[in-house]
């Protein structure tokens, strides 16, 4: 899909399949509603998991991640909400912050190769 929300330093790209968005760019407060949108739109779309794509996303704020983190939380039972390509340091925050244990929230990290 083309892209649905373009912002300054933040461009979210709506994916099907799998059902998520892509990030490109930098997720701060002052454009995480564009995220969270995006990903209500996704969740609402499907019954399976919301697939995040985080690959090209160079920087994100704790706004940025409790938008991520409130996702996740919302998502109805049996169901996730995925990081793909998670950054070593995006890792070290989240599990900081203990959201590593949130229920629904999967990271997968950059995998190299």
């Amino acid at each position: 899909m083309g892209a649905d929300h373009a912002g300054g330093v933040l461009r979210v790209e709506l994916t099907s399949p799998p059902l998520g968005v892509r990030l490109f760019g930098e997720v701060d407060l002052e454009n995480c509603a564009q995220v969270r949108s995006a990903l209500v739109t996704q969740a609402a779309a499907g019954p399976t998991d919301v697939h995040v794509d985080v690959a090209s996303l160079h920087f994100i704020d704790v706004a940025g991640l409790r938008t991520l983190v409130e996702t996740a939380l919302r998502m109805q039972p049996g169901r996730r909400l995925v990081l793909h390509s998670a950054s070593e340091e995006l890792c070290v925050l989240v599990k900081l912050a203990g959201w590593d244990r949130v229920p629904g929230l999967v990271l997968e990290k950059v995998t190299s190769g």
